[in-house]
């Protein structure tokens, strides 16, 4: 090497290796402020549902309903109520299922009634939500709202409501159905499927949950602190895609509302009636064609629109073969 690019070279090399060693600094005191951060418990590996009874319920605030069904369904005896899980804006989607699943109140003779579960909007929204969505409970009637502010980290709060209301306005129902709105639901098939198991008490059916991990790293949308759930696995549970349950569980989870529906069934010892048939509850989005349609009881991940759609030719008289 030439003697005169010796310094050029020697300059270039050492400028590498800053750079390089003001990168590995970076990162390990990224590393270092992580673990400082990270609270330092010890995961249990097993899970003790008697943990849960030493605790005071978080959620036992009881808030005032805003917006209540028109119908008194304390004076009915439904066969079957569906409660969806709706935010203020989304009239669209309830439109959806007004005019699809949820259209028709009586199956093969048994009463089934829709109701929709909202939060209260935020409070830049409500001065351009607020007449609307009063106008829409006053035209359909079936909007149930409490005064909590609708978020994706009250949802619980949602099932909470769900629980108390079933509790306290419609406690003749035999079963109770959860789900969301952009569920497409084969009431029909819901029904009838019902009507064959015959479980009048310690019924809780959906799309089953089996060795969940409770993760806590800050790339899960709902990070589960230690303080919340000690255990590293979740109890059996089923999505809230849509699940079923027998009326006799409802005051019960209702009351032991400080931990999560699953854990509460099994503080109940109540087993998740797994169906014989697995194409019943789709948790993810796939295909389907109107035969596949005519069969499940709930698919998840469908807008507005292709649940219209799917509904309107779920009805057309196409000859299934298989």
């Amino acid at each position: 090497m030439d003697l005169a690019l010796l310094p050029a070279f020697l300059s270039r090399m050492s400028l590498r290796s800053l750079k390089w060693s003001l990168l590995l600094l970076s990162l390990l005191s990224f590393l270092v402020v992580c673990y400082i951060s990270l609270p330092h418990y010890s995961v249990i590996e097993r899970v003790n549902l008697m943990y849960f009874y030493e605790y005071e319920p978080i959620y036992r605030q009881d808030f005032r309903f805003t917006l209540r069904e028109h119908s008194n369904c304390s004076h009915q005896n439904p066969f079957l109520i569906i409660l969806v899980i709706s935010n203020p804006s989304h009239m669209k989607a309830r439109q959806a299922i007004r005019v699809t699943w949820g259209e028709k109140m009586s199956w093969w003779g048994y009463e089934v009634l829709t109701f929709f579960l909202l939060g209260q909007q935020a409070e830049r929204e409500q001065t351009m939500l607020g007449l609307s969505l009063k106008d829409e409970h006053l035209l359909y009637g079936d909007i149930i709202q409490q005064e909590f502010l609708d978020t994706y980290n009250n949802l619980t709060l949602k099932t909470i409501m769900a629980f108390r209301w079933v509790t306290e306005f419609c406690p003749n129902t035999k079963y109770i159905m959860k789900t969301d709105t952009d569920v497409f639901i084969n009431t029909g098939n819901l029904v009838k499927d019902l009507l064959n198991l015959n479980y009048l008490e310690k019924f809780f059916t959906g799309y089953p949950l089996n060795d969940n991990y409770s993760y806590r790293g800050f790339y899960q949308k709902t990070p589960i602190s230690y303080q919340e759930y000690p255990f590293k696995v979740f109890s059996p549970y089923c999505s809230g895609m849509g699940y079923i349950m027998s009326r006799d569980l409802v005051p019960r989870i209702y009351e032991m509302m400080n931990v999560y529906v699953g854990i509460c069934l099994n503080l109940l010892k109540v087993d998740i009636h797994i169906p014989e048939d697995r194409n019943l509850f789709f948790l993810y989005r796939i295909h389907l064609d109107v035969c596949q349609l005519r069969r499940v009881i709930a698919a998840h991940g469908f807008s507005s629109k292709e649940i219209i759609t799917f509904w309107q030719v779920m009805l057309r008289n196409t000859t299934c073969h298989y």
